[in-house]
């Protein structure tokens, strides 16, 4: 057997979907929906990873709650950070420039980024070392991040993975961890060999009510 079953993915969705209720609860539904946005000059998992978990841990508690009442939108677009400095400055950039991040916002509000850069596309397969370790704060804790990346488009890995990170991060799960293990795997991790703490998930088969995993995280702080 490989990946959970279906009522273990049907609990998680619902988990997910209780966390975004209490997040909306919070905001009292006075503010717009809201959306993040990255630019990304070229995509790595390190960089990318890395710099998602950083900018959603260090939003203020009102963008927050917005954004992940707004299911952690997030709106990739391919563009230079460096030559967005200007105009527009981001909120958070990558270790190595090639990533910058922009606050959760009204739609409204990105309206020129969006209009000046096209969506983000990579190529299919997603290109790096099949294990590799991320610094991702101070604590002696470690993560592990495994992402089943077969026949999978990098724009796909960008979506499935920065939810699961950003709504972790928010949630404060990678309080006292330090490290990040990602494992990119050629298939669904066995259940019965591991346990996680959060899957990321999304309805299959509609019609059937089916559930599919896409990334697995598990924390040991």
């Amino acid at each position: 057997m490989s990946g959970p079953p279906q009522d273990v993915l049907g609990a998680e969705w619902d988990a997910r979907l209780e966390r975004v209720r209490l997040a909306s609860r919070a905001v009292r539904g006075h503010l717009p929906r809201t959306a993040a946005v990255a630019v990304l000059r070229e995509f790595t998992p390190r960089e990318f990873l890395g710099s998602a978990v950083a900018f959603a841990a260090g939003l203020p508690p009102d963008r927050r709650a917005a954004w992940y009442g707004s299911y952690s939108r997030t709106i990739f677009l391919a563009g230079d950070p460096r030559n967005l400095a200007e105009r527009h400055p981001c909120d958070h950039l990558s270790d190595d420039g090639s990533i910058a991040w922009y606050a959760p916002a009204p739609m409204a509000d990105r309206e020129g980024l969006r209009r000046l850069l096209r969506p983000f596309r990579g190529p299919i397969g997603v290109i790096g070392p099949a294990e590799e370790e991320i610094p991702v704060g101070e604590g002696g804790g470690v993560a592990r991040l495994d992402v089943p990346v077969a026949d999978l488009p990098v724009e796909d890995f960008l979506v499935n993975v920065n939810h699961l990170l950003a709504e972790a991060a928010m949630d404060g799960l990678f309080t006292g961890i330090g490290r990040l293990l990602v494992r990119h795997l050629p298939r669904d991790p066995d259940e019965r060999a591991i346990r996680w703490d959060r899957i990321r998930v999304s309805p299959g088969d509609r019609s059937a009510g089916t559930f599919r995993a896409h990334a697995y995280l598990a924390l040991s702080p």
